[in-house]
């Protein structure tokens, strides 16, 4: 079984997106460090050494910590230290007009009791990730197979290979979070000057008056829903958090976690209930079911449904199946693929019924000549369901042609290979799900079968296909200057990073951030612009109500930006989801990515990089016909490789 692919668990822990949210570290050049509960690493106060325990913390099960586990701390304090570097290309004056436009939800604290998890000078919150590998180790059992996970990165270390090594970048990344935040709230809110005088000036309670504390719980997997339901439990009523986050890379790459997880909360009494940030893909109707308490940190799966269907309806119904290489004469006919979780059904609902709305007089979601589902909690049934799917797809008659993809990328990669394996190549269509509109995932997949890849993408442009440093490495980097042997991390070049030691040797996995942190980053840049947008008085209402007032903005690789490409966001008044448009785009094997990542395989956008609410005439702001970017971003001549700009990669 674990043969059939090995390659799969190169997506745990590794998803590298670069992809549009809320909000970010505006400022890479105030001063600041901290000294904190935690152990130090050499020449970089107060931040936990990889692998290292918090002096006093416990561990999930109420045992002393020790060995690998980081299970709680905070990360405050001001003593002084050298600038941090700044990343290249910021749009400081545009980040500010967008600043502009943002107000406080209060402008003074409320009554005590505060909310719970909100204390005098304290933030409480709560990270949840399978630490005790509950069912099964999907790592350890493809590694055990002889899985071969990915090689590291000029800017990021190689992926975990056992649980012990999860753990630790687990810990190392959100002690990293948490300290960089509390330094630099005052550098983001240098952008909100509506907020900022708010906030007061004490470098060690940057979040009006207060700092950033954490634990760590054993948040479970899909697998083990149980220990998920615990760990709400002690989120609300032990630990009374204000927010609870979930991590995708983190969860077995299953967004069914974080469901569980938002689901149990919301059992709890309303005045006690933590927030949660790190569901994906999820429905409208149930972010109205969990309102104002869980957000996601891209666009909701209605968005995605409802923009996916609008392509197929409007592109690819009754067309011929041209990018399979197996019917590339037919007409298409259409197959779909997900999970039988119950949220997952409630979204592949809404797929239906945006089906019938863009594809009327066309056949409505009658176009699905085929749908399947895999066991989305069973690793081992997932397994067998996945090579019965593909038999089902291609015996047919007539066969299916074009399969849409609504899986998670583990599950699908493993489709894939049956798919490969039975010499069966159909075209494979994907919305904005699972994180297969990216790079990582695309360059995974049998090659040959990756030809008949495509769909669309609300990360943005570059977003998923993004091939520079990110965000998350920024991060990581403005405490990695300076290398234990004295030299510098420089992230221009392999050799600054791993000073002629080898790409995993002591240096680079010092100066190269670990592969979790990239999603991580992500799933809590959402809660940082609640923080601050709700202003003093902090409860999970005036945090959402700040959030859904972001104004609408583009928002790449460097912040908000007037650059046309990156994903417009802007959640807007009942929505508990950023991403509001898509691009097309199409896998091309033997394009070579940009530098400074330069690797195998990357994008094609057939239709100039343009930008749609719904397809085919619903653009998005900036992206009609009129507009000067509508005809700017049109590829290469010839080959159709993207235009790029040469800043592109120094984000």
């Amino acid at each position: 079984m674990w043969g059939k692919s090995l390659r799969a668990v190169a997506v745990l822990a590794v998803l590298a997106i670069a992809a549009a949210a809320c909000s970010k570290p505006a400022s890479r050049g105030a001063n600041g460090t901290v000294n904190g509960s935690s152990n130090h690493l050499p020449g970089t106060p107060g931040l936990a050494t990889p692998g290292a325990t918090a002096p006093g913390a416990t561990l999930p099960n109420g045992q002393p910590a020790s060995g690998n586990y980081t299970t709680s701390g905070s990360g405050t304090g001001a003593n002084g230290s050298s600038p941090l570097p700044t990343e290249p290309g910021l749009n400081s004056s545009y980040a500010l007009s967008v600043g502009q436009k943002i107000y406080p939800v209060s402008t003074s604290r409320g009554p005590k009791p505060y909310y719970p998890g909100v204390g005098d000078n304290t933030i409480q919150l709560d990270f949840a990730y399978d630490i005790n590998a509950c069912g099964v180790n999907v790592i350890d059992a493809i590694t055990a197979a002889g899985g071969v996970l990915p090689s590291p990165t000029q800017f990021y270390r190689a992926a975990p290979t056992n649980q012990q090594q999860f753990d630790s970048d687990s810990n190392e990344s959100i002690a990293l979070m948490v300290r960089y935040w509390n330094d630099h709230a005052f550098d983001t809110a240098a952008y909100l000057p509506h907020i900022r005088p708010l906030m007061g000036n004490d470098p060690a309670n940057q979040f009006f008056g207060r700092h950033l504390t954490y634990k760590i719980i054993d948040g479970g997997s899909n697998q083990c829903p149980d220990t998920t339901k615990a760990a709400a439990i002690q989120a609300a009523e032990e630990d009374h958090a204000f927010a609870v986050y979930n991590n995708f890379s983190s969860d077995g790459d299953s967004s069914t976690t974080a469901y569980n997880m938002a689901a149990d909360l919301n059992t709890v009494a309303p005045n006690t209930r933590p927030m949660h940030f790190g569901t994906l893909w999820m429905s409208d109707s149930i972010y109205n079911q969990f309102a104002p308490y869980a957000w996601t940190q891209f666009a909701t799966g209605t968005t995605v449904v409802n923009q996916l269907a609008s392509y197929i309806c409007s592109k690819l119904v009754g067309g011929k199946a041209t990018r399979s290489q197996s019917y590339p004469g037919s007409t298409r006919r259409f197959g779909l693929i997900h999970s039988n979780q119950p949220q997952d059904a409630v979204m592949i609902s809404d797929f239906k019924a945006a089906l019938n709305r863009s594809c009327a007089g066309k056949g409505g979601a009658g176009i699905i000549a085929k749908e399947v589902s895999y066991d989305g909690t069973d690793f081992t049934n997932a397994q067998r369901d996945d090579t019965n799917l593909i038999v089902q797809m291609h015996t047919a008659t007539p066969p299916i042609t074009s399969i849409i993809q609504l899986g998670d990328p583990v599950q699908s990669l493993f489709q894939v290979d049956d798919a490969s394996a039975q010499r069966y190549w159909p075209e494979w269509i994907f919305g904005s799900y699972g994180y297969e509109d990216s790079s990582t995932v695309q360059r995974l997949w049998d090659q040959t079968e990756a030809k008949g890849d495509f769909g669309i993408s609300s990360l943005g442009v570059p977003g998923g296909f993004g091939f520079s440093a990110g965000d998350p490495f920024w991060m990581y980097h403005a405490y990695h200057q300076t290398a234990p042997d004295g030299k510098p991390c420089d992230p221009t070049s392999e050799a600054g990073m791993d000073h002629g030691q080898g790409t995993n040797g002591a240096i680079a996995n010092y100066c190269k951030a670990p592969t979790l942190l990239q999603t991580w980053y992500y799933a809590m840049l959402p809660s940082v612009g609640g923080l601050l947008f709700a202003g003093p008085d902090l409860t999970p209402q005036n945090v959402s109500t700040g959030l859904q007032r972001f104004p609408e903005t583009r928002y790449g690789g460097n912040g908000p930006t007037d650059d046309p490409r990156p994903a417009l966001v802007g959640a807007g008044p009942g929505k508990y989801g950023f991403i509001v448009d898509s691009v097309e785009w199409r896998w091309r094997p033997e394009f070579k990515s940009p530098a400074p990542e330069a690797k195998a395989g990357w994008v094609e956008y057939p239709d100039c990089q343009r930008h749609y609410v719904l397809w085919p005439n619903q653009f998005s702001p900036g992206w009609s016909p009129a507009d000067p970017p509508f005809n700017a971003w049109c590829g290469a001549p010839g080959t159709d490789y993207p235009r790029t700009l040469p800043s592109d990669g120094q984000h």
